[in-house]
C-alpha cells in the first residue's frame, strides 16, 4: 500500500511491507500486519464487490494504525481503477492506493 485516505486525511504508508493484498482467481488475500484474511471479489465495469472475508481474529494493539483495519475497508470498497502503476480502491469516506505489481511465476 502506498497510502490510504480516510475522511479527507491521507495516511502515508509507502515503504512498509504491510498491509498487502493479492488478487488471484477471483479471491483476495490480504495481510494487515496483525490479521490475515481471504475472500471472494469481483470487478464489473469498475464496480468492485468484495467479501465476506474470513479473517483471523488477533486483537489489535492499542496503538493500531489506520491501515490495520484493511478488511473493514475492503468490504466497503465500491469502485476500483488502475492508473499506471497504481490501483485505486475507493469506498465511502476513503481510498486505498496500492502500487500494482503483476504476478510473476517462480522458475521451476
Amino acid at each position: 500500500m502506498e497510502y490510504l485516505t480516510l475522511d479527507g486525511v491521507s495516511h502515508m504508508v509507502s515503504g512498509r511491507p504491510i498491509p498487502e493484498v493479492a488478487f488471484l482467481g477471483g479471491r483476495l488475500a490480504g495481510d494487515d500486519g496483525v490479521n490475515r484474511g481471504t475472500g471472494p471479489y469481483r470487478v464489473d465495469d469498475g464496480a468492485f464487490l468484495g467479501g465476506p472475508f474470513a479473517v483471523t481474529r488477533v486483537a489489535y494493539p492499542p496503538e493500531a494504525l489506520p491501515e490495520h483495519h484493511l478488511f473493514e475497508y475492503m468490504e466497503r470498497v465500491t469502485e476500483v481503477a488502475r492508473h499506471g502503476d497504481f490501483l485505486h480502491l475507493r469506498f465511502d469516506g476513503g481510498e486505498l492506493v496500492y502500487r500494482w505489481e503483476d504476478e510473476v511465476e517462480e522458475p521451476a
